[in-house]
């Protein structure tokens, strides 16, 4: 008996033994991968200063992304641009140094604005003695060489349009401690306004709002692509010290000037000829946290009313028709009624300065409205609101209202335009009386389409100006929305600036118009392409500008339109002029159009058939377009073997805004991630990983308790 007990006792003993060993190691185990998960928690947050989760980063950040998910910052920026201006044509050269100071092999990528008519057709890429040279391919064939020869080590870089006015240059393999330099050329037409030119250069991209219930896939319809490149910026909310700028300009206006300044920077000016003038910014650098814009008036004694610039090409002849407004004083016409709608945006993003230029703006305007006028005030944030049920005559008693209103809003919240837009363009009476609509943004939303889409179905008779406010507006909408609008765009960067502005604003908005504009050549209309196809309406103080394409040039052109209730025309031989880039100038505008035949149309081969036509112009005339890229390798490979950590360089917050506003509802909207910026996403567990960090933990602390009980 006492043998079997001993027996099963032994047995007993040794199973107690097994389980002891089993436990210890289990326990073990779970220390190991606990420590390892808070450790490692820990690390990512020290190596990992900027929010981890991309899509809920509230600053602007550089984004490695080594294979162990350490984020580090390691490359630079510096932006030199030249222009070549000469009479209403701009070229300009942009060169963007790259400097890897880390001890990494990396691939950048930075988002930068440009001129919204902005043309780009050159491109090239410097490495030390070594120039390759960029070619025009269609987008995705572009994007494919770009990543065959990033996967192969080569050096190579790409730029891509991602909107009208927003850019992207990515740059792959640039080795540890090397510079490397990307030089593009695009070319412009002056703005011409109020008998100013205007050169003016972007230089930040403000972050965007996205509406509720947006998605980019939403805009499949502008991009014809799942692949969606519209992009979301990252800006830095802390300091504006990013992407160092200079600029210079070379000047022949080719008139004796009346005046020549900067509205924003300090310059320097040295005149080198009668006409000619070289003016460059003050300081080794600016800082690019808002908009560069040279100013210079023309001597206007004698200007002439029609101008004529001709280019010819390979048998064709590209022609660029400038028509300065005429002087209509003489047929003493104001409208005698009108109904006036002011749209004043008061989001988050407009905080600062902005909303201060746009109230500013909007009591002059109240101020400058006549007695037999009718108004009503709009506003919008996430909400929509207006002051009156509906348009009110204009009486003391209102005004003073309107102005006591004015004065205390206040900028928060989201930029839902939609709703804003379809109330100031509904309710139109079927009379007389014209109708205006003012709107004031800053227009930085990312649902263009849907805004343009509202204008062309709600539109009716009614006229839409906007006045784009702040540092950085959107000027592509804000432009295009005028244009489809049949009015005028307005920008205000600067307080200085809103009575001079807005009274010229109320003066094109109290004259009439030329409308119903047409032109006839001594030319066969079937030899003539012309853009824009619809000729807008012409306003006081801006001139008409259209670009064709023949095979030869007119010499006679006749112009008539309706001016109140008369009817106006004018004639006059043209003298011809020759002048380089217009035809890069008419292929722009000519994809211009294309892209808004492709956005509207509602049948899919037919928007193929536009999407070709735009491919092939741009191929043509070497231009960038939403579906072309500039693409340039260097044939020799660089990184065989090392690591490839990829960046995406911040931008400077406009200047104005305010950091705590904006940062708020301009968080990216999820999926808005640019698909190729591959911002990293390893940290977006981390709660998950300290989950699991204390269950195991846990788990340990019961299993050492178990083992304990067997002892």
């Amino acid at each position: 008996m006492n043998t079997i007990n001993n027996f099963c006792f032994q047995q007993l003993k040794q199973k107690r033994n097994i389980y002891r060993k089993l436990l210890k190691i289990i326990h073990k185990i779970l220390i190991v991968i606990s420590v390892y998960l808070v450790f490692g928690l820990l690390f990512q947050y020290v190596y990992a200063e900027e929010p981890a989760d991309p899509y809920k980063s509230q600053h602007g950040s550089v984004w490695l992304l080594p294979a162990n998910g350490i984020y580090l910052e390691a490359m630079q920026m510096q932006t030199d641009v030249d222009y070549e201006v000469t009479g209403a044509i701009a070229r300009a050269r942009v060169k963007q140094q790259f400097k890897n100071d880390s001890a990494f092999w990396t691939e950048g990528i930075y988002v930068f604005p440009l001129p919204e008519n902005a043309a780009v057709d050159q491109f090239k890429m410097i490495i030390g003695e070594r120039i390759i040279e960029g070619q025009v391919k269609e987008r995705v064939e572009a994007k494919k060489t770009y990543e065959n020869a990033k996967a192969a080590g080569q050096r190579t870089s790409l730029i891509e349009q991602q909107r009208p006015n927003v850019f992207t240059t990515s740059l792959a393999n640039i080795a540890p401690g090397e510079t490397i330099i990307v030089e593009f050329e695009y070319q412009q037409i002056l703005e011409y306004r109020d008998n100013n030119y205007r050169l003016r250069y972007p230089m930040v991209v403000g972050p965007r709002y996205h509406p509720r219930n947006y998605h980019p896939l939403a805009e499949t319809r502008m991009t014809d692509t799942v692949d969606v490149t519209s992009v979301v910026t990252e800006t830095d909310l802390s300091t504006n010290s990013h992407n160092p700028t200079r600029i210079h300009v070379q000047l022949d206006a080719g008139v004796n000037l009346a005046e020549l300044n900067s509205t924003y920077h300090e310059i320097h000016i040295n005149q080198t000829g009668e006409t000619r003038y070289s003016i460059a910014t003050v300081g080794e650098n600016i800082v690019s946290d808002r908009d560069f814009e040279l100013v210079w008036q023309p001597e206007l004694a004698d200007q002439p009313q029609l101008s004529l610039f001709n280019e010819p090409i390979n048998g064709d002849n590209y022609t660029m028709l400038t028509l300065l407004p005429p002087d209509l004083s003489y047929l003493e016409e104001k409208i005698q009624s009108r109904d006036v709608i002011f749209v004043l945006d008061i989001s988050g993003s407009m905080s600062g300065t902005s909303i201060e230029q746009a109230k500013a703006s909007l009591l002059t305007a109240v101020d400058g409205l006549s007695d037999i006028d009718r108004f009503n005030i709009i506003w919008f944030n996430e909400q929509t609101g207006s002051l009156f049920p509906d348009v009110v005559s204009v009486s003391a008693q209102y005004k003073n209202y309107a102005k006591l209103f004015i004065t205390q809003l206040q900028a928060n919240g989201g930029t839902e335009m939609l709703p804003a837009l379809k109330l100031a363009l509904a309710n139109q009476e079927k009379f007389s009386r014209l109708r205006q609509v003012v709107f004031l943004t800053d227009g930085n939303i990312s649902n263009e389409a849907e805004l343009f889409e509202i204008i062309d179905k709600q539109l009716g008779d009614s006229r839409l100006f906007t006045i784009g406010i702040g540092s950085a507006p959107n000027s592509f909408f804000m432009r295009k929305a005028a244009n489809k609008g049949r009015g005028t765009f307005t920008y205000i960067g600067n307080l200085n600036e809103v009575q001079e502005k807005t009274v010229s604003l109320l003066k094109k908005l109290e004259t009439p118009a030329l409308i119903n504009l047409q032109l006839e050549f001594d030319l066969n209309n079937h030899d003539i392409e012309i853009y824009p196809e619809m000729i807008p309406d012409l306003y006081a103080g801006e001139p008409l500008t259209i670009l064709f394409k023949s095979r030869s040039t007119p010499q006679h052109i006749s112009l008539k339109g309706d001016y109140g209730d008369s009817e106006w025309q004018t004639s006059a031989t043209i003298k011809e002029a020759s002048q380089s880039g217009i035809r890069v100038a008419w292929a722009r505008e000519k994809i211009a159009t294309l892209m808004s035949q492709h956005h509207e149309s509602d049948a899919v081969p037919e928007r193929q058939q536009v999407k070709q036509k735009i491919i092939n112009t741009a191929v043509q005339h070497h231009l960038v377009s939403r579906f072309t890229s500039l693409v340039a390798v260097d044939v020799t490979p660089a990184n065989d073997s090392a690591m490839l950590y990829r960046e995406h360089l911040k931008n400077n917050l406009p200047h104005g805004w305010k950091n705590s506003s904006p940062a708020k509802q301009l968080m990216p909207a999820p999926g808005m991630i640019l698909a190729s910026l591959q911002l990293p996403q390893t940290a977006s567990s981390s709660r998950f990983n300290l989950l699991l960090a204390i269950i195991f933990f846990i788990t340990g602390l019961l299993f050492y308790r178990l083992r304990s009980t067997y002892k």
